[in-house]
């Protein structure tokens, strides 16, 4: 295709597959499909896609209440997003990175033009961006439904990977206008760790998973606990 894996549904590549994997009625017979995706028996469409028009999503979960199901788009060369997967959404790329129109220069580096909300029609918007000199590849994390940072209740906490190729990772969060804000982090002006991602436990607390090695190799590896500010002094708060 040439706009690309994400624009052609008829494969896997670029999309967000819903499965079942105690049915049999997939092409292999391992897995089932189920019946109310929203491209099953459509032709040019695999069954199994639920989104798609995604680059890269790096983690994806499920809001604990509510059931929306969030994920973090990489970029190519320019912009991180955020989104709210809905089913059957088409979420640009790469006629679109973000909320920008995408040119993918031929065998050249691609690159953002104009800033195009809401265009071309059907096309899903991020519901945050940022740009690279915030950070070079986002990492998706959970909505906090926590009890230990009451002010964040119901916040998305996300990361990128680094600030850039020389720098350590980055800890976000979304205010409720959905405008990207940093945890303010105690006793230390970086993070100290490349992001590799997120967890969620059983009270709704969240965790980040990093290392300073930036690769899934070596000994470096940390699980840390977002925690109020009086409570460690490893902690972060919004």
């Amino acid at each position: 295709s040439p706009q690309g894996n994400g624009q052609d549904p008829s494969n896997v590549l670029g999309s967000i597959l819903r499965i079942d994997p105690t049915g049999t009625n997939s092409a292999n017979g391992n897995y089932g499909i189920p019946q109310d995706n929203p491209f099953v028996g459509q032709a040019g469409f695999v069954p199994e896609i639920w989104a798609y028009g995604f680059r890269n999503p790096f983690r994806f979960s499920f809001d604990s209440r509510t059931g929306k199901l969030w994920a973090g788009d990489v970029g190519q060369n320019d912009i991180e997003e955020v989104d709210v997967v809905t089913k059957g959404g088409n979420f640009g790329w790469r006629v679109k990175e973000g909320s920008f129109l995408f040119d993918p220069n031929g065998a050249e580096p691609g690159f953002v033009t104009a800033r195009s909300p809401g265009e071309p029609e059907g096309l899903i918007d991020p519901i945050a961006e940022y740009d690279h000199d915030e950070g070079i590849a986002v990492v998706g994390g959970f909505v906090y439904r926590g009890d230990a940072i009451p002010q964040l209740r119901g916040r998305y906490v996300f990361g990128d990977f680094a600030r850039s190729f020389a720098e350590f990772g980055r800890l976000f969060f979304l205010d409720p206008a959905e405008r990207i804000r940093e945890f303010r982090l105690v006793g230390q002006e970086s993070l100290g760790l490349n992001v590799d991602g997120f967890g969620q436990d059983a009270d709704g607390e969240l965790y980040v998973l990093g290392n300073t090695t930036g690769t899934p190799f070596g000994e470096t590896g940390v699980v840390l606990r977002i925690a109020p500010r009086h409570e460690t002094t490893n902690a972060s708060e919004p």
